[in-house]
């Protein structure tokens, strides 16, 4: 008969916590999210009818020992002429498989493959990327995809394409305004607007030259666009000069180009903007720069929750300090990880005088009204009905099911007490004999 004493049993107690401690530690580590950035590269960013390009898939951020990849593309643009070994071309995408033959001690990182096509008719092609990714450790990485485009023929070829604005009808001799302004790439900021002149855009250091498509309101106004070619790695400044038909305006819209390989570094995107008991006209999106806000006579200072998208980023605030009465501007400067590439929030705060400010509280008193009496019509609607359904329907026990529900707990819990002093009887009994 073996007999354990007490302090014999805390030992094991204490083991056994130990180990339950260490196992629960290890699988919150093989279980933690890891996370990488798949995105495409190209060797060439404009290419001829007949030439031929790389893609590349690439990694950034992490290791792979293991992926499933899928490379779609434009098979009415584009034929595919070689790639690595393990891959399956199916119509307009190409599966990719890969692991680590050697357990896990010759990850992938940086570049995964390299693919060429070439190119069988002019216009833009899309390739795109997606799959599933696997790290070291061989937990799922948790993915972020970039794709990339691909021009067959000229940059002007590249511009035809665009879709075309109708010219402006405006014909007052002193106007230097643009209708619209377009790229031949995505992702520039803000939408655009007549009266909105900085803009901005990142892209990858492929990118070599940027189409712009600018369309003056006055037909006749001189448009010159200068900056869009040959752009440097770091920042860029497209400048659009609008002169009126009669020279005696001008007007310049920019758009900051920052061309990097790491683009979420040069994120200059806001996550969060909010102004403490104030409400922003538009509300907040990312997409958008300008806001406007109305605030109260006593107000001088605001309190104001700027976040980046990016936490490495930081966020500079000025001018919302000693607010006076009439217009104030409130701008947000955001800068990258980078260091370099920048982005101007604006908020145009206006602060009501006196007579301003008893009308607004006026109008807030009588729309508070408003409401109130709304809800005591509605209260008196919804008794009303209710008193018809208690009238119409048949009273109903609904306390039963709470009630059965009440026992049937109540029944287990004195099972499970049954049951755990049954059982310490009988350890005890053994531990007697």
């Amino acid at each position: 008969m073996i007999i354990i004493t007490k302090k014999q049993l805390n030992i094991i107690s204490f083991i056994i916590i130990l180990i339950l401690i260490c196992v629960f530690t290890i699988n919150i580590y093989s279980n933690a999210v890891s996370e990488a950035n798949i995105y495409l590269s190209s060797s060439k960013q404009v290419i001829d009818k007949g030439e031929e390009v790389e893609i590349s898939i690439n990694i950034n951020g992490n290791k792979t020992t293991a992926f499933t990849s899928y490379l779609y593309f434009d098979n009415t643009k584009f034929e595919f002429v070689s790639g690595p070994e393990n891959i399956n071309v199916i119509d307009n995408y190409i599966i990719y498989v890969w692991y680590d033959n050697t357990g896990g001690s010759s990850p992938k990182t940086f570049e995964l493959g390299v693919f060429k096509f070439k190119a069988k008719q002019e216009g833009i092609a899309d390739f795109v990327v997606q799959g599933e990714f696997y790290g070291g450790t061989g937990q799922e990485l948790k993915t972020t995809f970039n794709n990339t485009k691909v021009q067959i023929g000229t940059e002007e070829t590249k511009l035809e394409k665009m879709p075309k604005e109708e010219a402006g009808t405006n014909v007052e001799p002193n106007n230097a305004l643009l209708q619209s302004l377009r790229l031949d790439l995505e992702g520039i900021t803000p939408d655009f607007k007549e009266n909105i002149y900085q803009y901005y855009i990142t892209v990858e250091n492929r990118v070599e030259n940027i189409g712009v498509q600018a369309i003056s309101q006055n037909p006749n106004a001189i448009i010159n666009i200068t900056g869009n070619t040959k752009l440097k790695n770091g920042l860029n400044n497209i400048n659009i000069k609008v002169t009126s038909q009669d020279g005696t305006q001008t007007q310049n819209y920019a758009i900051q180009v920052t061309k990097t390989e790491n683009i979420e570094a040069a994120n200059t995107n806001l996550e969060t903007l909010a102004i403490e008991n104030v409400e922003l006209t538009p509300p907040f999106t990312n997409q958008e720069i300008n806001y406007k806000a109305e605030i109260s006579k006593d107000i001088e200072n605001l309190k104001i929750l700027a976040i980046p998208e990016n936490e490495a980023g930081t966020v500079t605030i000025n001018g919302n300090t000693n607010l006076k009465e009439g217009e104030n501007t409130v701008t947000i400067d955001v800068t990258a990880p980078n260091g370099f590439t920048k982005k101007k929030y604006t908020i145009l705060i206006y602060k009501r005088n006196e007579q301003e400010e008893a009308a607004y509280i006026q109008t807030q008193e009588q729309n508070k009204q408003e409401l109130e009496n709304a809800y005591k019509i509605e209260e008196v609607s919804a008794q009303e009905t209710n008193q018809e359904e208690e009238t119409n329907q048949p009273k109903e026990e609904s306390t039963k099911p709470q009630t059965n529900t009440f026992y049937i707990f109540l029944v287990f819990i004195l099972a499970a007490i049954i049951f755990i002093i049954y059982k310490l009887k009988h350890f005890k009994r053994k531990m007697k004999l």
